[in-house]
């Protein structure tokens, strides 16, 4: 018998703890030492379940796992490439105001589908048109300029930009929209617990900078 994690959660490891993100339902959780201790077991074995214990029992009563017919690694999230610079390091062009009113469309709309489809089929909205990407056509800096020129004009007049989940949604489809492709990554920390948000073209941070996200352990890689 195999188990493996239901499609829609991923873990990381942060100081010594498991956390889980499950995308579906939109929280993050952790589980108690015996149950953390036998998931552990079944991280080692690949999957493979040769004695079923009370803990991995009731994960599956929870439905956090699922019966796999063949073995399915249980692998923590896969880290995206070391950022090596951020675009916010960079002198920015002064954003139009055309720019800024396409950022805030963005940043509308993407509130909005968060609250009607929810946050998985948000996020997997982003694989698919990323999987569906061109090659790049431009010089890929001086797209992601006018991505940021556009959102940093709009910052002034738009407190729905302190939401670093649907300003890393918004800017994610902004890039996508010029053929770049976008990692959206999603970190934790804990002491006290934090989630936060960001985006990453290669080695590049896009809307973060590097003393914010070191401090965060990426648990979600879109």
């Amino acid at each position: 018998m195999h188990l493996a994690l239901r499609t829609g959660i991923s873990f990381c490891c942060v100081d010594g703890r498991l956390l889980f993100l499950d995308v579906i339902a939109d929280r993050y959780f952790c589980l108690s030492a015996r149950a953390e201790e036998c998931f552990l077991g079944l991280v080692g074995t690949g999957g493979r379940v040769a004695d079923r214990k009370d803990a991995l029992d009731a994960l599956i009563s929870r439905g956090m796992l699922v019966e796999a017919p063949t073995p399915v690694p249980l692998r923590p999230c896969t880290l995206p490439p070391l950022p090596e610079e951020s675009v916010l390091d960079q002198p920015l062009p002064r954003g139009s105001l055309r720019q800024a009113v396409g950022a805030l469309g963005r940043l509308t709309a993407v509130q909005l589908r968060l609250k009607i489809a929810g946050l998985a089929r948000t996020l997997t909205s982003i694989s698919v048109m990323k999987a569906r990407l061109e090659p790049v056509r431009g010089n890929p800096d001086m797209l992601l300029c006018r991505t940021m020129a556009g959102f940093g004009r709009a910052t002034g007049v738009a407190t729905i930009l302190d939401n670093c989940l649907g300003q890393s949604i918004a800017i994610a489809h902004d890039m996508l929209a010029r053929g770049l492709g976008p990692d959206v990554v999603l970190g934790v920390r804990l002491g006290p617990f934090n989630a936060h948000c960001w985006v990453q073209y290669e080695n590049r941070l896009v809307n973060d900078r590097f003393d914010m996200v070191r401090t965060f352990t990426p648990i979600l890689v879109i």
